[in-house]
């Protein structure tokens, strides 16, 4: 029953974690604490949702321009299969010419390619399309359990000490490893956006593309989407400069874009995540990975949240065993 509403739940409990002590902060100024609360959620969707439809607008309206600029030279050329045909003579014979394989098998498998490419985009598109529901119904309930979270969240924070098997103060300190996890994890994924979104600008601008600025902001939003993330954005330009024949432009990008900026995401989010967690950075980009790969989206957060949940376990005990055994040697 509660299945449907987990991932809704997991996304709220994470929102609520960053978005608690701002909301605090108001209810003490404003003196209302439901006012504050409503005012605080329909803010924070509000803004969420600005961002992403200010990214949509802008990205719509450059990958229209960046379609007028090709349909310009296709029509130069005779039509889209003419300059199709055009650019995979000029990838053969530039192939051809420097790794001395056969052109005829080079223009082949380079047509299989673009005919894969377009399907794998056919599939997954049509996947998107059929998760809009989902996703409406997600933001949905995301929205109501943020609301209870912040309204609420000090009284069940309170319960669950209260209900807890455990003593009160280990639970206490547990707790507070869940919520010192969930912040770092944030963090993490704030820190990988806007690193990946800078060093995608700055290739971006030394490729000359134009609003190298715009398409290094909808790179760091597409990163927050696992497996796929910035080469969402960068692949395509790829792919426009081969039309275009701007082959130093198609491997400076394809370079920078597969080593430098794929391998931010190995390297920051460890290092944010357990500068606050005091865990190992290796331990913690295999526990994202790891996460990513039990939970899907979400395991980014949840991987090293269990594997820092499981540690301070650990800790608990081996405290519990030591207190146990200085108890045994007094009384003896």
């Amino acid at each position: 029953m509660t299945r449907p509403f987990l991932s809704s739940l997991v996304l709220a409990s994470i929102l609520a974690v960053g978005i608690a002590p701002m909301n605090r902060w108001l209810a003490r100024r404003l003196g209302h604490p439901g006012l504050t609360t409503f005012l605080t959620t329909f803010g924070s969707v509000l803004a969420l949702a600005a961002v992403i439809a200010f990214v949509g607008i802008a990205f719509t309206g450059e990958l229209r321009s960046t379609y007028d600029s090709l349909n310009r030279k296709s029509l130069e050329q005779g039509g889209w299969p003419q300059l199709v045909e055009s650019t995979t003579e000029r990838i053969a014979d530039a192939l051809a010419s420097r790794v001395h394989l056969d052109k005829e098998e080079i223009r082949t498998r380079f047509t299989e390619g673009l005919k894969s490419s377009a399907r794998y985009l056919l599939d997954h598109i049509g996947a998107a399309v059929g998760g809009v529901t989902a996703t409406i119904f997600t933001l949905i309930f995301t929205t109501v359990f943020l609301y209870i979270l912040l309204r609420r969240g000090d009284e069940l924070f309170a319960r669950v000490i209260q209900f807890s098997p455990l003593d009160s103060a280990v639970t206490a300190r547990l707790l507070g490893t869940i919520l010192n996890t969930v912040s770092a994890s944030v963090n993490g994924v704030l820190a990988v956006a806007a690193a990946q979104g800078l060093a995608l600008s700055f290739g971006f601008w030394m490729a000359d593309v134009r609003s190298p600025l715009l398409w290094g902001m909808v790179g760091g939003v597409a990163s927050l989407i696992p497996l796929l993330g910035c080469p969402l954005v960068w692949v395509p330009v790829v792919v426009a400069f081969a039309f275009m024949g701007a082959w130093w432009k198609v491997v400076f990008l394809s370079v920078w874009g597969a080593l430098i900026v794929g391998s931010i995401d190995n390297i920051v989010r460890p290092l944010v995540v357990s500068a606050s967690t005091k865990l190992h950075p290796l331990l913690m980009a295999i526990a994202a990975l790891g996460g990513t790969y039990a939970f899907g989206v979400l395991g980014i957060l949840l991987g090293p949240l269990v594997v820092s949940v499981a540690g301070a376990l650990v800790v608990e005990i081996q405290t519990e065993l030591e207190a146990a055994r200085a108890n045994e040697i007094s009384t003896a």
